[in-house]
């Protein structure tokens, strides 16, 4: 889809600079002080301390006078893409069928700057999994999903995502050298999927296909995961490869609308 010419005298920047402050609350950061926030956020701590208390004041984020955390009203904003959003609503069906004829769990995920978003996750399920759950943000370093847009990056824009991204061992099995990540990225690139084994979540091993447009620009990415134990890599590959490359061509023609 065709994005605007905007224009910066045209921006809001007190609702760009709201909205970033509310996305600083994570599970590492689940209550800020002031200067916190105002660090996190690149605010001056007057600044940061205002804003926050409109948000006090609309009942998106509660305080003790000191911390300051979300409240459940901040689940308005991202339910109101759930509601809305035209797209999830024409995945699913097909995300289902690969589940169902698989009988293993399969996501659609997109990048949201540094990060993959599961925006669909099959309803069947035999997992237990806190990465796939829909809105959940995972890593690209580390991920199926994630693996296949770095693929899709130039040169430059790869070295800037690992310039601002250190990769971490968050499982026994996360590679962390850049120089093995590279190598993976530019298999996944030549063989036109991804295997992940146990790098983010141990006990899970996924597959991941680009799902891409008519013009051949990577849109989202399909993927299953399902648990080690149940399988090895090769027999993975061997069973649901075909499934997924099925689901794939059933939603090329709704990635390009």
């Amino acid at each position: 889809m065709k994005q605007p010419t905007i224009h910066s005298r045209d921006l809001i920047v007190g609702l760009q600079k709201g909205l970033a402050l509310l996305q600083v609350f994570s599970q590492e950061h689940p209550r800020l002080s002031v200067p916190e926030a105002a660090r996190l956020t690149s605010m001056t701590q007057s600044a940061a301390r205002r804003f926050l208390l409109t948000l006090v004041h609309d009942d998106f984020v509660q305080t003790d006078g000191r911390y300051y955390w979300l409240t459940a009203r901040a689940l308005r904003i991202g339910q109101a893409y759930v509601d809305s959003a035209v797209l999830p609503r024409m995945l699913r069906p097909i995300v289902e069928q690969v589940a169902r004829t698989t009988q293993e769990h399969v996501s659609v995920g997109v990048r949201d700057g540094d990060d993959i978003v599961h925006i669909v996750r099959s309803r069947y399920s035999h997992i237990t999994s806190m990465s796939i759950r829909p809105g959940s943000r995972v890593p690209m370093y580390c991920t199926g999903s994630g693996r296949l847009w770095l693929a899709s990056l130039s040169a430059e824009a790869l070295d800037a995502y690992f310039s601002r991204n250190t990769p971490r061992a968050i499982t026994p099995y996360t590679l962390t050298d850049a120089a093995q990540i590279r190598h993976e990225i530019v298999v996944s690139a030549e063989r036109g999927y991804a295997v992940v084994d146990q790098e983010f979540e141990v006990g899970m091993r996924v597959l991941s296909v680009p799902l891409i447009n008519r013009e051949g620009q990577l849109q989202a990415s399909l993927t299953l995961t399902t648990h080690a134990s149940r399988m090895t890599i090769t027999e993975m590959r061997e069973r649901y490869l075909s499934a997924l490359y099925e689901g794939q061509a059933l939603l090329r023609p709704i990635m390009t609308l």
